[in-house]
C-alpha cells in the first residue's frame, strides 16, 4: 500500500506513533520534569550560598541579589578569628570554593532550562506531525467500525506508554503483556515476522534485539508500530513483502531503510540499459578470458614495436591500422600484447575480442555499446551524455551501427572537445582495438562495421582515435584493402604472414616451454639437459610453417601431466594417422572451422557445385602441375574466367596464390599440416574427398577438352598438351587410380577408338621445339599402350591393330626423345660448368 512506501522513506523511532495525537499530556509531562529539577537546582543554589556565608564574607553578587531580612539560624555565620592568619587563608579558599560552585550550578540550570524549552518545541512538532499523520491514514484506510475501534485502543496504548516513556517510567511488564497476547492471536503476516520474548532474548536482529549475554534495558523492548495495521490486513490486498520489486535493501543500525526497487542498483539507467547490450567478454581483461594467449617477452619484439610506433604517432595522417594474418599467425596474441602496454601508458580507449565460439561476442551487435561503456568508464563527461542519448532513445541499439556510433561515440566526445580545452582532449584515451573481425557472423555486417567506421571516425577530424584492427584476410577487410578498396589509402596495413617471419621466434618459445616442462616432470629424461634435442627442436619449426598455432598446439599435447614429455613430444615428430593420439586435434578443429564455412558460403552462392570436389580439383592440378592457370581450371571444369580465385576466396587464412616464374600462379600454403590434414580421412572426417573420385571428375572433363566434336577446336593446343600429359604421365600410370583405363575401354569399339585417337592426337601436338621432359611422358604413352594391348585379346581385331600401330610408332619416338632429353641434360651440364668458371 502506498502508506506503506511513506512511512518506509522515514527512518523508524520506537517512540513514535503514526495514527495518534501528541495530546497535551505529553506536553505537560514534558514541562513537570524541568519544573521539579528546576526546584533540586535552586535548593542546591541556597546550600552552596549558605557554604559560602560560613567564611564571614558575602559576595558581591549574593548582595546585589538577596533580599535583608533574618536569616535562618543554621545560615547566621560565626565570627572569625582575625589574629590567625593560616584560618584566614583558609576561610578565603573556602569561599571562592563555594562561589565557583554557586556560578556553576547557575549555568546548569540555564542549561536545563533550554533543555525544557527545547522538549516543548519538540513537543509541538510531533504532535503536529501526529495529526497530519493521522489525516493520512484516514484517507487511505477504509477500514469498518470494529477495526476503526480496535485501532483507536491501539493508539491509546501507545500514548500511555509514549507518556510513561517520557516520564522515565517503565512499561516492561505492559509490553511483554500485549506482545504475548499479540503472539496468541496470530499476529503475524507475509511482510515480516514478529518474535517472542525469548527470541529475543537470544538474538540480535536488524539492531532491534538485544544482545545476547548483555543486560536488558530499562527502556521497554522495542515493538514495529505497524505491527496491528500488519494483523488486520488482508493476504489478498497485500504483497508478499515490505518492498515489492524490491531486491538489494538492508536495515542499516535498526533504524533506516534502504530499498532499490526493480532489481537495480543504479541511479542511471540509461546507463544501466547501456550496460544490459555490452559483451563483457570481449573485453581485453575479461575474465572469461583468462590466460589469453600473448607473447612471450622476448618474442614478436619488431613487429610489436611496429605496432606500438603507429599507435603513438599521433601525426601520422592514416588513423587506421589493419593486421591480416593467416589463421593461427599469432594475431591476438599480438592484440592481447598492444592493449596491456596501452593499458599501463593510460592510452586505451577500448577493447573488442570477437570469437565465433562465443555467442555473446560473434556478432556485431554488442560492439559498440561496448566501446561506449569504456569510453564513458573514462570520463564522468562523456558517460552523462551517452546516458542521456540512451535515454532519449531506448531503442538505440535497434538502429544501424552508423547511428549508433554517432549517436554513443562522436556526439558525446564533440561535445567533450566543445566543453574542454584541446589539450586535455589530447588527454583523453585515444587507442580502439578491435581482434578477429572475421570471426564476426555475417561477412556483410563485417563489411558494415568497416564502411561505419570510415564514414564516422576516420572523416572526422576532432575524434582523437586511432583504430587497430586484426583479421585473417577474408572476403570483407581484404576487398576493402585492395588496390581498388575503399580503405587502400586510409590504412595502414601489416600482412603478419608475409612480411615477418615467425620461425625464430616459434624456435625460442618452443626451447623455453619445453624445458620448462621437462624440469616440472617426474620423468628423468626430460629433465636431463640433452632433452628436447635440436634436431627434434628445428623439426618442428619447420612444420609449424611460421605459424605460432601449430607450436602452441604441440606445448598444449607435450604438457599432459599424466605422461611422459618425452613421449609425447617423440609421438608428435613420429605421429601418423595410424596412431592412436590426436596431438593436432586443436588444428584439425580449426581446418574444419575455416573449411566448412567456405563450403556452406561459395555452395550459397553455386547452389550446383561440389566446393569440395572443385577444390580438390584445384589441388591436384597444381599438385602434379606445379600451377593452376585459370584457364586450364575453367576449361577442365567448365567454370568461368577466375573460378579458381572465387574458389579459394574463403580460404585465404590458410591457402592464397603466389606466383611461379613470374607467368603462372601456384597454391601457396600457410600450414604445412593443411594438406595432411585433407588427405587424411581420419582427420578431415566429412570433408574428406577420396582420389579416385577427384581422377574420374577429372578424366571425363579432360577428354570433353580433348574432344574436337564436342569443344569444337575451343581448347588451345597448350592446353590439350597439358591435358594429354595429365591423362598420360599422372592417371596412367600403374600407382595411380584406375579410374582412366576404365574409361577408355567404357563403350564400343567406336567410341574407344575414339578416345584413344584424342589422346594420341594430343601427344602429336606436342610443341616442335625441344622440351626437356617429354621423354617421361612418351614412356608414359608407351608403356600405357602396352598395358592395353595385354588387355585386349578378348576384342575384335582392328582395335586391337589401331593399338598395335600406336605402340610402335611411339616406341620409335620413345627413343628420340630419351636421345633429347639427354642432350639437353649434358648442355645444361655445360652451361652450368660455363657459369661457374666466368663467375670464378
Amino acid at each position: 500500500m502506498a502508506s506503506y512506501g511513506r512511512n518506509q522513506s522515514r527512518p523508524l523511532h520506537p517512540r513514535r506513533c503514526p495514527n495518534g495525537d501528541a495530546d497535551s499530556k505529553s506536553d505537560e509531562s514534558a514541562s513537570s520534569i524541568g519544573v521539579e529539577n528546576h526546584v533540586k537546582l535552586e535548593k542546591r543554589l541556597l546550600d552552596l550560598e549558605s557554604q559560602a556565608d560560613f567564611g564571614g564574607i558575602r559576595p558581591q553578587s549574593y548582595n546585589n541579589t538577596q533580599n535583608d531580612g533574618p536569616k535562618p539560624d543554621n545560615l547566621v555565620p560565626t565570627q572569625c578569628d582575625s589574629s590567625s592568619s593560616s584560618s584566614s587563608e583558609k576561610e578565603a579558599a573556602a569561599v571562592e570554593k563555594a562561589m565557583k560552585a554557586v556560578l556553576d550550578v547557575k549555568e546548569e540550570k540555564r542549561k536545563e532550562e533550554e533543555e525544557v524549552r527545547k522538549a516543548a518545541k519538540q513537543a509541538e512538532k510531533e504532535k503536529q506531525k501526529a495529526k497530519e499523520e493521522d489525516v493520512e491514514m484516514a484517507g487511505s484506510d477504509d477500514d469498518d467500525e470494529e477495526t476503526q475501534k480496535k485501532k483507536r485502543e491501539e493508539d491509546k496504548k501507545k500514548r500511555k506508554r509514549r507518556e510513561s516513556e517520557i516520564a522515565g517510567g517503565s512499561a516492561e511488564k505492559e509490553e511483554q503483556e500485549e506482545t504475548e497476547e499479540e503472539r496468541k492471536e496470530g499476529c503475524s503476516s507475509s511482510r515480516g515476522r514478529f518474535f517472542t520474548e525469548d527470541e529475543e532474548k537470544d538474538s540480535f536482529s536488524v539492531g532491534l534485539m538485544t544482545p545476547k549475554g548483555k543486560a536488558k534495558s530499562s527502556k521497554p523492548s522495542f515493538r514495529w508500530p505497524w505491527s496491528k495495521k500488519l494483523k488486520e490486513t488482508t493476504q489478498a490486498d497485500t504483497p508478499s513483502s515490505f518492498f515489492p520489486n524490491a531486491s538489494h535493501w538492508v536495515v542499516n543500525g535498526g533504524m533506516h531503510i534502504n530499498a532499490h526497487q526493480g532489481g537495480s542498483n543504479s541511479n542511471d539507467p540509461g546507463w544501466e540499459r547501456l550496460i544490459q547490450n555490452t559483451a563483457p567478454n570481449a573485453l581485453h581483461d575479461s575474465k572469461y578470458r583468462f590466460d589469453p594467449p600473448k607473447c612471450d617477452e622476448d618474442t614478436r619484439v619488431e613487429v610489436t614495436e611496429e605496432l606500438m610506433g603507429w599507435i603513438q604517432d599521433r601525426e601520422s595522417p592514416q588513423r587506421l591500422l589493419c593486421m591480416t594474418g593467416a589463421a593461427g599467425s599469432g594475431k591476438s596474441a599480438l592484440q592481447q600484447t598492444v592493449a596491456e602496454q596501452c593499458s599501463g601508458k593510460g592510452i586505451l580507449a577500448s577493447t573488442f575480442f570477437f570469437s565465433s565460439t562465443d555467442t555473446t561476442r560473434n556478432t556485431v551487435s554488442p560492439l559498440i555499446p561496448t566501446i561506449a561503456y569504456q569510453l564513458g568508464s573514462n570520463n564522468p563527461a562523456v558517460r552523462e551524455a551517452i546516458s542521456a542519448t540512451v535515454m532519449k532513445d531506448p531503442l538505440i541499439f535497434e538502429k544501424s551501427l552508423k547511428t549508433q556510433m554517432n549517436r554513443l561515440i562522436v556526439g558525446p566526445i564533440e561535445d567533450l572537445s566543445r566543453a574542454i580545452p584541446e589539450f586535455e582532449l589530447a588527454a583523453f584515451p585515444y587507442a580502439i582495438l578491435i581482434d578477429g573481425l572475421d570471426e564476426c557472423a555475417d561477412e556483410e555486417r563485417q563489411a558494415e562495421l568497416l564502411a561505419t567506421i570510415d564514414h564516422c571516425l576516420l572523416q572526422n577530424g576532432v575524434l582523437p582515435f586511432r583504430v587497430f584492427i586484426a583479421s585473417r584476410p577474408e572476403w570483407a577487410i581484404r576487398s576493402a584493402l585492395e588496390d581498388t578498396g575503399y580503405l587502400q589509402q586510409k590504412a595502414y596495413r601489416i600482412q603478419l604472414s608475409d612480411q615477418y617471419d615467425a620461425s625464430g621466434d616459434i624456435r625460442r618459445v618452443l626451447w623455453r616451454r619445453l624445458r620448462d616442462i621437462g624440469r616440472r616432470s617426474n620423468d628423468p629424461r626430460a629433465r636431463s639437459p640433452s632433452w628436447p634435442s635440436e634436431e627434434d627442436i628445428e623439426t618442428l619449426v619447420a612444420n609449424a610453417s611460421g605459424q605460432f598455432i601449430y607450436a602452441a598446439t604441440v606445448i598444449k599435447f607435450v604438457s599432459e601431466r599424466r605422461s611422459s614429455p618425452v613421449d609425447r613430444l617423440q609421438a608428435v615428430i613420429t605421429w601418423t594417422s595410424d596412431d592412436q593420439g590426436q596431438p593436432f586435434a586443436a588444428l584439425d578443429l580449426l581446418y574444419t572451422n575455416i573449411v566448412s564455412a567456405a563450403k556452406e558460403a561459395y555452395e550459397a552462392a553455386h547452389p550446383e557445385r561440389d566446393f569440395l570436389l572443385l577444390f580438390s580439383v584445384l589441388r591436384l592440378l597444381d599438385s602434379y602441375l606445379g600451377f593452376h592457370e585459370s584457364p586450364l581450371f575453367q576449361q577442365i571444369t567448365n567454370l568461368e574466367d577466375n573460378a579458381n580465385q572465387w574458389l579459394i576466396s574463403d580460404l585465404q587464412s590458410l591457402v592464397t596464390r603466389e606466383e611461379v616464374e613470374d607467368v603462372y600462379f601456384g597454391l601457396h600454403y600457410y600450414h604445412k599440416s593443411f594438406p595432411d590434414f585433407l588427405d587424411d580421412a581420419r582427420r578431415s572426417k566429412t570433408l574428406f574427398v577420396p582420389e579416385s573420385r577427384t581422377v574420374e571428375f577429372m578424366t571425363v572433363s579432360c577428354f570433353r577438352v580433348l574432344d574436337p566434336v564436342m569443344d569444337r577446336n575451343e581448347a588451345t593446343p597448350p592446353i590439350r598438351v597439358i591435358v594429354s600429359v595429365l591423362l598420360v604421365q599422372y592417371f596412367g600410370s600403374p600407382s595411380r587410380p584406375s579410374s582412366f583405363l576404365d574409361f577408355l575401354f567404357t563403350g564400343n569399339n567406336v567410341e574407344k577408338l575414339k578416345k584413344w585417337k584424342a589422346v594420341e592426337r594430343c601427344m602429336e601436338e606436342r610443341p616442335k621445339e625441344e622440351e626437356f621432359g617429354f621423354a617421361r611422358t612418351t614412356r608414359s604413352w608407351v608403356d600405357l599402350l602396352s598395358h592395353a594391348l595385354l588387355d585386349t585379346n578378348s576384342y575384335d581385331q582392328e582395335f586391337r591393330q589401331v593399338l598395335q600401330g600406336f605402340h610402335d610408332k611411339w616406341k620409335h619416338f620413345y627413343q628420340v626423345d630419351l636421345d633429347k632429353d639427354t642432350k639437353l641434360l649434358s648442355d645444361t651440364s655445360n652451361d652450368f660448368i660455363d657459369e661457374d668458371e666466368r663467375s670464378g
